[in-house]
């Protein structure tokens, strides 16, 4: 035993030397061999009759046998394999079968592999609809929390409406597009986002763009009062004539800076509907208060008037 350990330690070199020439030899024989194997590709049907277009996904992959010498068969692990078929002859709905096409299929073929047989799946549905373009309204999904202090004054999309193509039957019954949902919590100042667009058929129908820049408006809130609103008075019979007193009031108002900052009293509406709310005896009311859009009220002065009815007289 000993002596084998010194013989080996004398000789390890032209040991080592034979051993990878043998090594190399048995991989050179067993690589010129020819072998068979079962590969997964990546698939796409490419292009149907003029327009015309698939309305039902089909697999993005499929299994297949391919023989080659091991060589070759090694090598396509490091080459970028997949099938994109194209069908121009189809023009409508139908089922084919994939060992048919074969003769399409390039799968290493420089490399010296050939397919020998389609295993999975063996035949295709090709559901065919007309190609359609149009366009269709953007609707923002949001759940933005400002921080104490702030609101959200507008959400202003870079473009409101989305290209959108397929199959005419899907489009025509597609309303609208989404975006995303955007969630956002303690906000305290505008930004910008681009948001991916819900993909109603991945696959089947194509979006252009795919994303979209939403802008958001954040301020922080402010309160402001607004003297000398006049009360009015509607749906007063034409037989009589209806005062208010007092005739005008202070509202105190809140939002956004830039709403409040410039907001008139002129898009302010205090009113008394006298068809909908009169009520015989009774003379004092409360006003009722319309405001712009993000724009409310913390208090009226006064919150109460008094109506004064007087009869026409007639000629």
């Amino acid at each position: 035993m000993n002596k084998l350990i010194i013989f080996i330690k004398e000789n390890y070199r032209p040991l080592l030397v034979a051993f990878g020439l043998a090594l190399l030899l048995w991989l050179v024989v067993a690589t010129d061999r020819e072998y068979k194997t079962r590969i997964e590709v990546p698939f796409r049907v490419l292009r149907l009759a003029e327009d015309k277009v698939l309305i039902k996904p089909i697999p993005d992959k499929v299994i297949m046998e391919v023989s080659g010498k091991g060589r070759a068969l090694i090598g396509l692990n490091f080459y970028n394999t997949k099938i994109d078929l194209e069908l121009p002859e189809v023009n409508k709905s139908t089922i084919i079968d994939l060992n048919n096409y074969i003769s399409r299929f390039d799968v290493g073929t420089e490399l010296g592999i050939n397919v020998v047989d389609i295993i999975e799946p063996k035949q295709l549905d090709l559901r065919v609809d007309r190609f359609a373009e149009a366009e269709k309204p953007l609707r923002v999904q949001v759940n933005i929390q400002p921080a104490p202090g702030y609101t959200l004054n507008d959400v202003i999309l870079e473009q409101d409406s989305i290209s959108v193509s397929g199959p005419a039957s899907l489009i025509d019954r597609l309303n609208y597009l989404e975006t995303e949902i955007i969630e956002e919590k303690d906000v305290k100042y505008p930004f910008r986002k681009s948001i991916p667009i819900v993909q109603p058929r991945p696959g089947i129908i194509q979006l252009n763009p795919e994303n979209v820049t939403v802008s958001f408006d954040i301020e922080q809130i402010v309160e402001r009062t607004i003297y000398d609103i006049p009360i009015q008075i509607v749906g007063v019979p034409a037989n009589l004539t209806a005062y208010a007193t007092p005739r005008i009031i202070s509202l105190r108002i809140k939002g956004s800076e830039s709403l409040i900052t410039h907001i008139t009293k002129d898009e302010i509406t205090v009113f008394f509907d006298y068809e909908k709310n009169y009520q015989k005896g009774i003379s004092d009311y409360n006003v009722q208060i319309e405001t712009p859009k993000n724009v409310s009220w913390t208090n009226a002065s006064p919150e109460k008037f008094r109506l004064s009815l007087k009869r026409v007289e007639s000629n």
